[in-house]
């Protein structure tokens, strides 16, 4: 008998005694499922809850980051997607904002 028919678990022979013996290989050990995290997770969401509660220039949407034009346009009734650029947002907002004011 060979360490490696051992060790694969291979029936051998022994020559003294004539009889068939079975090795069993050792249980592996077990492997945890791997854990995924989300990015989006920790990513900020604009809510309803968060309305903008000081006033704005028009003329400072351009400096305002996706997330809070997102706010403000939810405070004026309209739903931005943050998949866009931020100038076609600024856009987006404008004219919601000047269609309002009409």
């Amino acid at each position: 008998m060979s360490k490696y028919s051992e060790l694969a678990g291979l029936d051998y022979t022994t020559h003294e005694s004539g009889v068939s013996k079975t090795t069993t290989p050792p249980a592996p050990e077990p492997v945890a499922p791997p854990v995924y995290e989300n990015p989006l997770d920790d990513m900020p969401v604009a809510t309803e809850e968060s309305a903008v509660t000081e006033t704005f220039n028009v003329g400072d949407l351009q400096e305002m980051s996706k997330i809070k034009l997102e706010e403000i346009g939810r405070t004026f009734g309209v739903e931005l997607d943050r998949r866009l650029s931020q100038p076609k947002l600024v856009k987006q907002l404008k004219e919601v904002i000047e269609e309002q004011q009409d």
